[in-house]
């Protein structure tokens, strides 16, 4: 049984959540199914357990018995999954902590926007993992341009794609263990906080929240990052364009307000998550630090698209929120180790992609997924 945690970093806070299993009575060896599996095997006829005597001799027969007497005692007792088991990080030994259950899961699957697509995050933790020897598959399945929530704003290019066109074929190709999601930042699809787009963002995190869990994986949800509005404002983009409209490409200049809702709701854990990684009150806090020595400071040169920096900080946000140990969140990986998950984790995302559905224009296309396992095999 799987314990499920919120994990706040910024705060450190803990929010255990139950699971709980199916009632004795759905199943054929708890409750009332045992009970009634004996009532059928000792309700014959003396007769009838008379060639029970004579085909299985006296040794069968009483095996058969404490067979039958055992179903009877277990059909008796209260269901163990009927009682919620409680667990969190602090009150277990090192040994039983979630980072020992996670990377004893394979494969761990990475669904988001256009920061999880470009994949520097992903590509740090598979050097990281990699150079500890831990046998964690990778695989990056974000999308650019994406969102949860379905929608999009009139004046993008295509109708912005959503995960739920190709979630169920991602879950059902790839069996993830372990699922990461990030999502939020084109939910707002750039306008000024809305309640209406609020609630479609929640709803669709929910579904997405709801068919990851029940597909057996262990969901761990990263909030939105920041929006940017210095490198937006230092180019004179902001909307609303002169149809009155937001845009990606012209934004509403506090359109950071919205990621702090999302972000906000995220960290409630309405969508009993294993754990909530709070990267963004990270990303501010570094960036405050980063603006004290250099007034022009940006992750992105857009107010969107982070670089390598803030992928780095993600990382290590992700390893230190999941207990990973200490020196496997110090140690930088050296720039070959990096160049090389940088190409493996870019064979296998367009790989699995075009396997799995493309749902927008423009993703390269790639080979096909038995020959890119193949590829990153002897990509050492």
């Amino acid at each position: 049984m799987n314990t499920r945690f919120a994990i706040q970093i910024g705060q450190r806070h803990l929010r255990p959540q139950y699971q709980l299993g199916a009632p004795a009575s759905e199943s054929p060896v708890c409750g009332g199914g045992a009970v009634g599996l004996f009532a059928i095997l000792t309700s014959h006829s003396l007769a009838r357990r008379a060639d029970i005597f004579t085909n299985f001799g006296i040794r069968g027969t009483i095996q058969l018995i404490v067979l039958w007497v055992s179903l009877l005692v277990v059909g008796s007792m209260p269901a163990v999954a009927q009682r919620p088991v409680i667990s969190t990080v602090d009150s277990v030994p090192p040994s039983q902590a979630p980072w020992e259950e996670l990377v004893s899961r394979s494969p761990w699957v990475f669904l988001g926007d256009s920061n999880t697509y470009a994949g520097g995050y992903v590509a740090q933790l598979e050097a990281r993992l990699r150079s500890a020897k831990l046998p964690v598959k990778l695989l990056n399945l974000g999308v650019s341009s994406e969102t949860a929530s379905g929608l999009s704003e009139v004046d993008h290019p295509f109708k912005r794609p959503c995960v739920h066109e190709r979630l169920d074929k991602v879950l059902l190709m790839t069996h993830p263990r372990v699922v990461f999601v990030c999502y939020g930042m084109n939910d707002g699809i750039y306008d000024p906080p809305n309640a209406e787009r609020m609630e479609a963002f929640k709803a669709g995190m929910k579904t997405l929240a709801e068919k990851v869990i029940a597909s057996g994986s262990e969901l761990i949800v990263l909030t939105p990052p920041i929006f940017e509005p210095e490198p937006v404002a230092a180019k004179g983009k902001f909307g609303p364009t002169d149809t009155g409209r937001y845009a990606y490409f012209a934004p509403y200049h506090r359109y950071d307000d919205v990621l702090e809702q999302q972000a906000a709701w995220c960290l409630s854990n309405e969508l009993h998550a294993t754990a909530v990684i709070d990267i963004r009150t990270l990303l501010k806090e570094h960036k405050q630090q980063r603006l004290a020595a250099d007034p022009t400071f940006a992750y992105s040169k857009d107010g969107v698209h982070f670089g390598d920096e803030a992928h780095g900080l993600i990382a290590k946000q992700i390893l230190t929120a999941l207990h990973a140990p200490t020196e496997l969140i110090e140690q930088e990986p050296t720039a070959a180790e990096l160049s090389a998950s940088v190409e493996r984790t870019k064979i296998l995302r367009d790989a699995y992609l075009s396997a799995t559905g493309k749902n927008r224009p423009g993703l390269p296309a790639g080979v096909p997924v038995w020959m890119a396992e193949q590829i990153v095999s002897e990509i050492k």
